[in-house]
Formats: structure tokens, C-alpha cells, sequence
């Protein structure tokens, strides 16, 4: 049994009244639409900007910006949930976004809070973010086709960077010493499963450009193979993901499919999954805390199943649909988390390569879940 709340022109309608029953349709993802008896406002909007964010009415009121290739522009490049559980057994689900070319909000409950570096953060791509004992960690690398600076790679010596929690500043974890690095050579891509940072390594040189491949932890530095990194980078057949994710999703109809980029929280870098269909295909991320399992579609389409952090099941963990607000023609939805009782989902002006305006929606999650679906 699916209950569908939707969030339409800036405004949630939920679903209130409980004999009202829906299921996923047999054509597309997102089920019927229920509209509630009356207007909730449960949403705010934010911008991006150099120096951090700003509250908007809506995305298109956001200042426009001259649209830059994505790993040069001011955009949230990556979401995680960091789970962590106190004395008396409360949990408190933090949720962090790496924003490029700026630094990492923190969002705790509604409070976001945004650390900046500005030397850090300057000329490089910051990306991939992922957690190792608790602290958030992500690569910065520069671009050789849209970096202007490309030619001074050598001149920002980190490749991974780690934010410190307790004192809220950020440092080096892996320079391009310790890797071996050339002066030509550039990190194009990491993965982290937990025990080894995994690197792609582009070395362009004068006359051809080599790709190499390695594995670093604080023990070893060995050699890995082009086969083993595109191994952990590649999808895997949908069968194989976890039964909480195949549970949410059940309820897509079988000619539906799609790229599900899979986090857990707490966890190392994401592990990713396909359903091919020779209908439709679209990309979604999915969220794993211990409590909920959360995926969200580009459209805005988003399910969720399980409880938020210390609060009940709901409908017996089985997936309940939500949209968020329409977007403007030419934006999209990338990515999300959730903290506590409030989603936080990543939306951005977006023209193949290229993004221009960028910024952020809040979502108060538990107001309409438990207060107004379950009346």
C-alpha cells in the first residue's frame, strides 16, 4: 500500500485523508496525485554564492551567473549522512554538502552552516565526498581541459582533503608526494571501499597522455590496473543491491529503468546499480541510514521508506512517494541527504557540461510525514 505527498508550484500537498489508497502506476515512476484540504508551507530555497548562500523565493530569483563547465562552477558536487548515536541511545543524523570553488556546509537540524578556505578552495575541483572515522573526506584535483591554472598543478600539492569536526578546519590528507605524482600528472578520479583510496592518475604529457592507477592507505602504496578501477566505478545488475534498496524500489513497474548511485551513511564511496529497460532510464541517488532508505529522482520524485531518526515507522516500511516543488525549465534536482527531520536536495541550472545558478532546498520532512499524512 503507497501514500503519495506531493510538493507542487512551492506548496506540499499531502495526503491526509488515510482511506485514500495509492499504487505506482504501470507507466512511470511517480503515482496519482493527492491534493490535502489545505496549503502547507514547509520549504525554503538557497542560493549559491561565492561567499557562501542566501535565502530566495524561488530558484529563478537567484542572481544570474555566467554558466561554467560543472568542475569550475559554484555547485553542491556531492551530499553524506553522517549517523552517530549518544549515551542515552538518541540518535543525530547530520547531513554535509561539498560545495566547488567554496567549502562544506554542515547541516544540523536547521541550521546550516557553511566552512569556508578560500586558498583551498580557489583553483581546484573539490568532489567525491565520503566519511572515515566520522570526519568527512573528499578529493580536490583540477581539470586539464576547462582549468585555466591547469599548467600550476604542481603548485596545489593536495590531492584529499579531511575536515575536522571538532575544530571545523580542514588539512591535508594525501599530498602529491605521497602518491609519487609527476609534475604533469593530475588525480582524474579516486574511490574509497572502506580500506583503500583507489586512484586514477591522467599524466598529460607533450607528446601522449597516460592513464595509471593506484591504491593508497596510511600503510601501503601499491599498484592497481585500469580493470580493478573501473571494476569498483562500474554498475552492477540491480539483483545485486541491497534488499533495502530493492524494497524501495519495488514499485517501479518492470519496464522502468535506472542508474541508482547508492550511499550509506557513514560510509566510503557510493556502489552503484542498473535496471536496463529498453523503455525509459534515468539516474537517482539513494540514501542508507539505519533507520530509512531515500532515493531521488532529477524530476524531483523522491520515495521514502523506514522511520526518520528517532521517530516511528511509517506505513510499515514500505516506500511512500514524494515530489518536490516543480523546478523552472532547464534545472534539475542532483543530490540529497537528510538531517534529523529536515531533506536537503541540490538543484542547479544545468546545459549539458555547463551549470549556472546553483543552490539548495530544505524540506521539513517530519511536519509532513507524521503530521499531516498520518491525520
Amino acid at each position: 500500500m503507497k501514500k503519495e505527498v506531493l510538493l507542487a508550484g512551492g506548496i506540499f500537498l499531502a495526503a491526509i485523508s488515510l482511506n485514500i489508497t495509492l499504487s505506482c502506476t504501470k507507466k512511470a515512476a511517480p503515482a496519482k496525485i493527492v491534493i490535502t484540504e489545505k496549503n502547507i508551507t514547509t520549504h525554503d530555497w538557497f542560493y549559491l554564492k561565492a561567499d557562501g548562500f542566501e535565502k530566495v523565493n524561488s530558484p529563478l530569483d537567484a542572481p544570474l551567473v555566467l554558466k561554467k563547465p560543472y568542475t569550475e562552477s559554484i555547485r553542491i558536487s556531492s551530499f553524506g549522512q553522517l549517523l552517530s548515536v549518544s549515551e542515552n541511545d538518541i540518535q543525530t543524523q547530520k547531513a554535509y554538502a561539498l560545495v566547488n570553488r567554496s567549502g562544506l556546509i554542515e547541516f544540523d537540524g536547521e541550521k546550516p552552516v557553511l566552512y569556508k578556505d578560500a586558498l583551498l578552495f580557489k583553483n581546484v575541483t573539490a568532489d567525491g565526498l565520503v566519511f572515515m572515522n566520522e570526519n568527512p573526506v573528499f578529493s580536490v584535483y583540477k581539470n586539464d581541459i576547462f582549468n585555466e591554472s591547469f599548467s600550476n598543478a604542481k603548485d596545489d600539492d593536495s590531492v584529499l582533503i579531511q575536515f575536522d569536526r571538532k575544530a571545523n578546519t580542514f588539512f591535508p590528507l594525501v599530498n602529491r608526494e605521497t602518491l609519487k605524482l609527476s609534475e604533469t600528472a593530475e588525480v582524474n578520479d579516486y574511490y574509497w571501499d572502506g580500506k583503500y583510496f583507489y586512484y586514477c592518475i591522467k599524466d598529460s604529457k607533450a607528446d601522449k597522455t597516460e592513464f595509471n592507477y593506484i591504491k593508497w592507505n596510511s600503510i601501503s602504496l601499491k599498484d592497481s590496473s585500469e580493470e580493478e578501477f573501473r571494476k569498483l566505478k562500474s554498475y552492477s545488475d540491480f539483483k545485486f543491491a541491497p534488499e533495502r534498496v530493492k524494497k524501495l524500489l519495488s514499485c517501479l513497474p518492470k519496464s522502468f529503468g535506472f542508474n541508482v548511485e547508492v550511499r550509506t551513511a557513514n560510509g566510503p564511496s557510493p556502489r552503484y546499480y542498473e535496471r536496463k529497460s529498453d523503455e525509459i532510464s534515468l539516474d537517482c541517488k539513494l540514501q542508507l541510514s539505519d533507520t530509512f532508505a531515500a532515493c531521488l529522482f532529477q524530476d524531483g520524485t523522491i520515495y521514502f521508506g523506514g522511520a526518520l531518526p528517532n521517530r516511528h515507522i511509517l506505513n510499515n516500511s514500505n516506500a511512500i512517494a514524494l515530489r518536490l516543488p516543480k523546478l523552472p525549465e532547464g534545472f534539475i534536482y542532483t543530490d540529497f541527504a537528510i538531517s534529523n527531520d529536515i531533506l536537503y536536495a541540490s538543484w542547479e541550472e544545468a546545459s549539458f557540461y555547463e551549470t549556472g545558478r546553483a543552490g539548495f532546498l530544505s524540506v521539513d520532512l517530519a511536519k509532513v510525514l507524521y503530521f499531516e499524512l498520518v491525520k
